[in-house]
């Protein structure tokens, strides 16, 4: 009999719980007003911390344009402004040309009046010693200038009035230096060659020595062959070992 009641009883209490929850769903949305108002869920809640919030500051304006500095403002409690700066960047500089080096300009061209020696035949057949004056450019050598001159020999003009070189025309001045009055003046082997002989060859050297000496600044001539000394001077044996002067030739 008791256990008939039990029965009974479990089943009172199944029927009234689900005659509760048919009357929750019917009435669920004014439940659960009731309930926020009531704040009963509050209590079951745990509470979160409050979120730290950044706030970025608007990037700078372009540079050359003036900056509007807003009002300074407080952060909220719990709240931290962050700023973007940006990095100073240095003014763009063009880079630089390095100095182009400067053309060295040749010096200027001067011209002196330069008194040349060449050789003229006499009626008997004979050879003699004559000058022309003539205009001769140079730059920074006009000893150099003039024995060049006298190397390519007389102006189709000068030819006309019977004046030759007997200087032969394969010979090249290599080097020229005037050191305590004498000129040293370094031909190429062919200077050593004269088809009209020991006359010839002594013909020629007076060339070169009266036109060199014509310089205030040059006694003597010391004539070197290929950067050499050399006693003589072709197969007819003109010594030619020490500075020859004017007063060498006998006149």
């Amino acid at each position: 009999m008791a256990r008939k009641r039990n029965t009974i009883g479990c089943l009172f209490y199944v029927a009234l719980v689900l005659l509760a929850l048919v009357i929750f769903l019917f009435n669920r949305a004014r439940v659960q007003e009731v309930i926020e108002k009531t704040g009963f869920t509050r209590l079951f809640e745990k509470k979160r911390p409050t979120p730290v919030e950044v706030v970025v500051a608007p990037p700078e304006q372009p540079q050359g344009q003036p900056q509007a500095v807003p009002p300074a403002k407080e952060a909220p409690p719990g709240h931290v402004v962050v700023e973007l700066v940006k990095p100073a960047v240095p003014p763009a500089v063009s880079p630089q040309k390095p100095p182009e080096g400067k053309k060295q300009e040749p010096p200027p061209t001067r011209a002196r009046q330069a008194r040349l020696f060449f050789i003229a035949v006499k009626s008997d057949g004979g050879i003699q010693l004559k000058s022309v004056i003539r205009p001769v450019k140079y730059a920074d050598a006009p000893l150099t200038s003039t024995l060049e001159a006298l190397l390519q020999g007389p102006t189709p003009s000068e030819v006309n009035q019977g004046l030759m070189s007997l200087v032969a025309p394969q010979a090249r001045l290599l080097r020229v230096y005037v050191k305590e009055g004498t000129a040293y003046l370094d031909f190429s082997e062919a200077f050593r060659f004269n088809s009209l002989g020991k006359e010839g060859l002594a013909a020629q050297l007076q060339q070169v020595v009266y036109s060199a000496t014509e310089f205030p600044t040059v006694k003597r001539v010391q004539i070197l062959l290929e950067g050499k000394t050399a006693d003589y001077l072709g197969p007819e044996g003109i010594f030619i070992g020490k500075p020859l002067s004017r007063d060498s030739f006998g006149q």
